[in-house]
């Protein structure tokens, strides 16, 4: 078994609090979900995922999740949109604060262009560390976060789930109306931000 180390960088990147976004690169890599791969921090620190992978074709893992008011979010619910999954690490990482600003920003400057998609914001966070970091970051109310704190359903129904840290990994998952994944992405280096462009237009095509 590959031993596990952790760089000084690593650890300020999975640590540092705040609401500054840094310039962190969206790259259309994507790697597979679940037991068997990994994912990298600053390309040396490498972890192991768990869980069960789901694939473009399957049916979206029914699932009760926790959104910002602290009420059930079941996933299994029939929805008149496709959604969007934008799963994050932490709230309490740069780079998870500069995928979120960017999803709240490119919500609020194409609000035509996303008639009938449902952005959803996921991550390991409990509930209250999303409201206090949505406040922090003065982000508007476009889109819901969810929380995987309780039992990190999530995480394990799609094999995002990090062993070795209990965070997600960096993803997009693309659901049609008939709770059908259309379109995944999994970032294979955790300092990069999955394709929301790429993630839209495939949502588009099944409105």
């Amino acid at each position: 078994m590959k031993k596990l180390f952790i760089t000084a960088a690593a650890v300020a990147l999975l640590t540092a609090c705040g609401t500054t976004p840094t310039d962190f690169k969206t790259t259309q890599n994507t790697s597979g979900f679940g037991n068997g791969n990994t994912v990298t921090l600053e390309k040396v620190n490498v972890f192991n995922l768990i869980g069960n992978e789901v694939k473009v074709g399957d049916l979206f893992p029914s699932m009760i999740l926790k959104d910002e008011s602290l009420k059930d979010f079941d996933t299994s619910n029939s929805s008149k949109n496709v959604r969007i999954y934008n799963v994050l690490a932490s709230v309490d990482t740069p780079v998870c604060v500069q995928q979120t600003k960017d999803l709240s920003q490119f919500i609020e400057n194409n609000q035509s262009e996303l008639a009938g998609i449902e952005m959803l914001a996921i991550s390991a966070d409990t509930p209250f560390a999303q409201m206090r970091f949505r406040k922090e970051a003065s982000l508007k109310k476009n889109f819901v976060f969810l929380s995987d704190s309780i039992n990190h359903e999530f995480g394990i129904k799609t094999g995002t789930q990090i062993k070795e840290l209990g965070l997600l990994a960096r993803s997009i998952i693309v659901v049609d109306k008939d709770n059908k994944i259309v379109h995944i992405q999994r970032v294979p280096e955790l300092t990069t931000i999955p394709d929301l462009k790429e993630a839209i237009s495939i949502a588009k095509s099944k409105v």
